[in-house]
C-alpha cells in the first residue's frame, strides 16, 4: 500500500527523531526572548508530526483557558480557527496533569467538538514549571486527515518537546512578559464582588497600551485620569491603581451627589465645629482623611462649577480650607488624586460646563478604556470567567459555535463588561434550568433580545427601502418578499453544493470551508433538500 500522508511517509526512526528534538533546541532557546521562539516550536511539531494544528492555550487557576500561539501546516491560524480544539482533550490533560492521547479506539468517546471538528486523533500535555509543578498551559496538536496516524514515535517526540516548550514560558515569566498571558483570562473578567489586582485587570493584549502607561505612573505622584464609556471598568482600573500604590490611605468618593457649595466642601474639605446650623462636632474631609495616601473621584464631571474651583486650588498648591477654618494659614495634604468619568470631558470644557484648567491637573496621565466592541477577542476568556466566578465547581466551557458567536460582529455590546456579565449569568441560568447537569454553554442559551434591545440600531441598506412596510399593501410586500428568499436559498445552495464538492462530500470540512458550524450545515442541507436530491 502507498502511504499518501506526511505522517506516513515520515518515518520517525531515532536518528530523524532526534535530528528533529535539536532542530526544536536551536529554536526555542536561540529565541527565548521572543514570540518567535514558541511560533517556530509549534510549526516543527506540525511538521514533524505532520498534524492539522497546533496550539499552546494558557491556564489559569480556576481552570479557564485560552489559546495564545496556534500553527497549522501553513503557518499561523486565524483567530476564530483558535477556537477550533477540543475542550474536553485539553480538560483531561488538566485533570489528569500528564500527556492524554485520544483517537477513535480511545476508551473514552469522541465529544461533540471532536465529532463536528472531524478530529480524527489528538495529543495534550500540560506545561508545568519546573519549581513547584505548576501547571501554566497545555501543549495541544490534533490530525483531522483520516489518512494520518499517530505512532508511539510521534507520542515520545510530543512528550519531549511539552517540557521544552513550559521551560520557555517559566523563563518568560522571570522575564515579566509572561505573567499577563498567563493571566489572561482571569484579567479579562471584571470582579463583581471586590476589585480585581491591576497586573490581572491589565493583562489582557488588548490593554497592553495602558498598561505601560500604568507602569510608568505608579510610583510618580501625578495627577491620574482614567476615561472610558459606561460599563468598561474604568471604576475598577482607578481602584486597582490605588491598591497597586505604594501610597496609604485609599479613599473613594463619588461625586455629584449634591449641588449646595457647602455640602460640597464639607464633603471634600471637612468642617469645623458651628461651621453652619447643624454642625454640632468638627469633621474631616475626603482629602483629610487621604492625607499621605491616594483620593479616588469617580463621576468628575459632576462637580458644579464652583467646587471644580475649589478642587482647582487643591491641585495647585495642595492646600484647602474646611468650612469654619479661621486660621490664618490653610492646612495641607500631600494626596495623589484619580479621577474616572464616563462623559465626554471635551465636550463639557468646549461648553463651559468643565473647567480646562482643571482638566489639565486632573489628567497629568490619561487612560482610556477601550469599549467592548473594540476587543473582541476577549470576550470568550471575559464569559468564561463570568461562568467560573458563578459557579465554580461545574467546570463550565463555552460550545464552539457561541466562541464564534462571541468573536463575531454580530453585536456591539454597548453595554460592555458590564452587559456582558448580565448576559452570561442569565444564559448560565436558562442553561442549567433546562439542564440542571449542563456544563457547556451554547447560543441557544442566550437572550439575545437583552442583547439587541441596547445595541445600536443597524443602518438600512438603502436597496431594501423597496420592502418599507405599507399597511395597505401587506399581501404584495410579502410576494415579494417570498420572491427574494428564492434567490437568496438558490445562491445559498450554489455555496453549500461547492463547498460539498470541494471536501469531497465532508460535512465538516465542508462546513469549515464556509465558516460556519457543522450543525448549522447540516441543518441548511436538510432544509434545502440537498441531501434527498443527492441521495
Amino acid at each position: 500500500m502507498v502511504e499518501t500522508s506526511l505522517a506516513a511517509r515520515r518515518r520517525l526512526d531515532p536518528a530523524t527523531l532526534w535530528e528533529a528534538m535539536r532542530q526544536l533546541l536551536d529554536r526555542l532557546f536561540g529565541v527565548l526572548d521572543s514570540e518567535a521562539g514558541m511560533n517556530e516550536g509549534l510549526q516543527i511539531l506540525v511538521d514533524v508530526l505532520g498534524a492539522d494544528r497546533a496550539f499552546i492555550l494558557l491556564v489559569h487557576a480556576d481552570g479557564s483557558s485560552q489559546v495564545v500561539k496556534g500553527r497549522d501546516p501553513k503557518g499561523a491560524v486565524h483567530a476564530t480557527e483558535s477556537e477550533e480544539i477540543s475542550r474536553t482533550i485539553v480538560a483531561r490533560a488538566l485533570a489528569e496533569g500528564g500527556p492524554v492521547r485520544w483517537d477513535p479506539m480511545s476508551e473514552h468517546g469522541a465529544s461533540e467538538s471532536v465529532i463536528s471538528l472531524g478530529i480524527m486523533a489528538a495529543l495534550a500535555a500540560p506545561l508545568q514549571a519546573q519549581k513547584g509543578r505548576e501547571t501554566r498551559g497545555v501543549l495541544y496538536v490534533d490530525f483531522r486527515d483520516p489518512r494520518k496516524f499517530v505512532t508511539d514515535q510521534h507520542i515520545e517526540f510530543f512528550e519531549s518537546a511539552a517540557p521544552l516548550l513550559g521551560a520557555v514560558l517559566e523563563q518568560r515569566d522571570r522575564l515579566g512578559v509572561v505573567r499577563e498571558q498567563l493571566q489572561e483570562v482571569r484579567a479579562h473578567a471584571i470582579e463583581t464582588t471586590s476589585a480585581p489586582r491591576l497586573d490581572t485587570l491589565l493583562s489582557p493584549p488588548s490593554l497592553r497600551g495602558i498598561h505601560r502607561e500604568v507602569a510608568s505612573a505608579l510610583a510618580g505622584t501625578a495627577s491620574i485620569l482614567v476615561l472610558g464609556e459606561s460599563g468598561t471598568g474604568k471604576t475598577l482600573l482607578a481602584h486597582a491603581i490605588a491598591e497597586a500604590s505604594p501610597r496609604r490611605p485609599i479613599v473613594r468618593a463619588m461625586l455629584g451627589g449634591s449641588d449646595d457649595l457647602n455640602t460640597i466642601t464639607s464633603e471634600l474639605f471637612g468642617h469645623e465645629r458651628g461651621a453652619f446650623s447643624g454642625a454640632v462636632a468638627r469633621r474631616a474631609g475626603l482629602v483629610e482623611l487621604a492625607r499621605g495616601g491616594t483620593l479616588v473621584l469617580d463621576e468628575i464631571l459632576n462637580l458644579t462649577p464652583n467646587a471644580q474651583k475649589l478642587l482647582l486650588d487643591f491641585t495647585q498648591f495642595g492646600t484647602y480650607r474646611p468650612l469654619g477654618h479661621d486660621r490664618a494659614e490653610p492646612k495641607k495634604a500631600d494626596v495623589r488624586l484619580i479621577a474616572a468619568t464616563n462623559g465626554d470631558l471635551e465636550a463639557a470644557i468646549r461648553d463651559g460646563r468643565f473647567r480646562a484648567d482643571l482638566y489639565y491637573r486632573l489628567a497629568a496621565v490619561t487612560l482610556v478604556m477601550p469599549p467592548l466592541r473594540e476587543r473582541r477577542e476577549d470576550l470568550p476568556s471575559l464569559a468564561e470567567g463570568v461562568l467560573r466566578r458563578a459557579d465554580p465547581t461545574r467546570g463550565w466551557q463555552l460550545s464552539l459555535p457561541l466562541r464564534r458567536l462571541l468573536l463575531s460582529e454580530a453585536f456591539d455590546w454597548p453595554g460592555n463588561v458590564r452587559q456582558l456579565e448580565r448576559v452570561i449569568q442569565r444564559a448560565r441560568e436558562r442553561a442549567v434550568m433546562v439542564d440542571p447537569s449542563c456544563a457547556t454553554l451554547a447560543p441557544e442559551h442566550l437572550d439575545l433580545r437583552a442583547i439587541e434591545r441596547t445595541a445600536t440600531p443597524p443602518t438600512r441598506d438603502p436597496s431594501f427601502d423597496r420592502f418599507a412596510i405599507d399597511k395597505d399593501r401587506l399581501e404584495e410586500t410579502w410576494t415579494q418578499l417570498q420572491a427574494e428568499r428564492v434567490k437568496i436559498e438558490a445562491v445559498e445552495q450554489e455555496a453549500i453544493e461547492a463547498a460539498l464538492e470541494k471536501t469531497g462530500g465532508n460535512v465538516t470540512r465542508a462546513a469549515r470551508e464556509l465558516g460556519i458550524a457543522r450543525t448549522t450545515l447540516a441543518s441548511r442541507i436538510e432544509v434545502l433538500g440537498l441531501g434527498r436530491r443527492k441521495g
